[in-house]
């Protein structure tokens, strides 16, 4: 056998280059296939996901986290469709300088984001469009979005976040949030199989638990208290004569059942827009525009002698939801222009509001107050006025056990005070909020107040009685105080 005779090195060097442009030209043509097919593969799964997301619909709360929750939604979904309460576009504002947009005091709720307003403050005094109200924070639970633009001064009530700023900022304790959330499940708990409140008088302590759910932005689609809502609504809807008037009861009282059932079913609307509430809200205010006093107040049956401050506040309020409401019932402006020269000619002089007559009534001079804020016509008034509520010699402390217990007053002195803002505010804020927290039940309601016999009228209980209209109207005017910090927004002054 031959040995095989050496490779030249020419040779070698020849075959060394050729195979390695062989080698790198199949690792050129791997690497163009490789990068082509991971192209086209990346190209086909982003197509897919756009695909895919065209097919979601998204629901209004976050996604279901098992095949029950995924069930209810489309179950809420289905009955949302069908509901009448579906979200038309809102009417159109009132604007007008004669009356600002006062901010009354109302209550607290947290989660449910809508939107949040950026600046809380609303004009009292003639700044504005609308009669305002304050507002405040909490932790409850709210319904979903809004298909339509709320009232500005309604905003923070609606939103978690807006919720809970606004009670840091105006001194609101998250006790306050606890307390009303034990309250509004105590009222779910004992509402009538009827959906109504109470028994002597079902109209006004419906209205009342009513304000109370609408001021924790507690509509019929809420997971918790939608139900209970839902029912407490069409009852007062249902309960309205043929003329109009919200109340079932004949006698003094009956005005004061118009006007709070009103009251509620105004907010209900301008949270809802709900279609049937509509015509008997308006049919609704109608009677009080109509049934106004020469003097610019109200009085029992709504005939036209004196006016009783009592009856005109809660009056007063029904034309204020009336204007943020946009459904321009005439009558509405000239009403409440009238009826601010009714609440100047019963001041005192000590800067007080009294009943009939000019007078230094410690249990009404809140109501003056808040009404001429609610009017724009407060001003340096209104001050003087929770001066003297807090500081006059003869004022009662503001102790829930004490015999000068009040809740009807503390119900507007809260309002006013919040909507004042500044010094005053702080210190009614110290002296109302933790005595109302502090007072509450374990079941979620108010116990009896050491206060003796009734304060400024028929309805006007300082919060004594064991029956179940003074435990829901304690309860409810107990809730509607500890809202404040975010019901209405709030015009804060120093």
């Amino acid at each position: 056998m031959k040995p095989v005779p050496p490779v030249p090195a020419k040779k070698q060097k020849f075959r060394f280059k050729w195979w390695h442009k062989l080698i790198a030209s199949k690792f050129l043509l791997i690497s163009i296939f490789v990068h082509l097919f991971f192209g086209v593969g990346a190209t086909y799964y982003v197509v897919q996901q756009i695909k895919e997301k065209r097919k979601l619909t998204f629901a209004e709360g976050p996604p279901a986290n098992n095949a029950s929750s995924r069930a209810l939604e489309h179950k809420v979904s289905m009955a949302k469709k069908k509901n009448t309460m579906s979200a038309p576009a809102q009417a159109k504002r009132i604007t007008t300088t004669g009356i600002s947009r006062v901010a009354l005091p109302d209550m607290p709720t947290m989660p449910h984001a809508t939107e949040v307003i950026a600046n809380r403050m609303a004009g009292l005094g003639g700044v504005g469009n609308g009669f305002g109200t304050g507002g405040g924070g909490g932790m409850g639970t709210g319904g979903g979005g809004f298909g339509f633009a709320l009232p500005k001064a309604m905003n923070d009530r609606c939103s978690a976040a807006a919720r809970a700023n606004a009670m840091r900022l105006s001194g609101g304790n998250p006790k306050s949030e606890e307390a009303i959330l034990k309250a509004l499940r105590w009222l779910k708990q004992n509402q009538n199989p009827d959906g109504s409140f109470g028994q002597q008088y079902p109209m006004a302590m419906t209205g009342l638990a009513l304000l109370s759910f609408m001021g924790h932005c507690e509509r019929p689609t809420s997971q918790e208290f939608g139900d209970c809502v839902r029912k407490t609504i069409d009852f007062l809807v249902q309960g309205a004569g043929t003329d109009g008037k919200l109340s079932r009861i004949g006698g003094n009282e009956w005005v004061y059942e118009h006007g709070i059932a009103t009251y509620a079913l105004g907010e209900t609307y301008s949270l809802t827009h709900d279609k049937k509430v509509e015509p008997v809200f308006k049919k609704a205010v109608e009677i009080i525009v109509r049934g106004q006093g020469n003097d610019g107040g109200w009085m029992y049956n709504f005939d036209k002698s004196k006016s009783d401050t009592s009856v005109s506040g809660w009056q007063i309020q029904s034309l204020k939801v009336a204007h943020l409401s946009g459904l321009n019932i005439e009558g509405v402006e000239e009403a409440m222009k009238k009826a601010m020269g009714n609440i100047r000619r019963v001041k005192g002089p000590k800067g007080g509001y009294g009943y009939r007559d000019p007078e230094d009534k410690w249990g009404l001079t809140g109501v003056g107050a808040l009404c001429l804020q609610i009017g724009g016509s407060g001003g340096s008034d209104v001050g003087k006025a929770i001066r003297f509520i807090m500081d006059d010699p003869a004022s009662p402390k503001i102790k829930y056990g004490d015999g000068g217990a009040n809740l009807y007053a503390w119900y507007y002195a809260t309002q006013a005070a919040f909507q004042h803002g500044g010094s005053i505010w702080q210190r009614w804020n110290k002296e109302f909020q933790m005595e109302v927290v502090g007072s509450q039940s374990d079941n979620g309601a108010w116990p009896e107040t050491g206060g003796v016999g009734k304060g400024g009228g028929a309805l006007n209980w300082v919060g004594t009685g064991t029956g179940s209209d003074a435990q829901v109207y304690r309860t409810s005017l107990c809730i509607l105080m500890l809202e404040v910090y975010y019901r209405y927004l709030a015009n804060v002054r120093s």
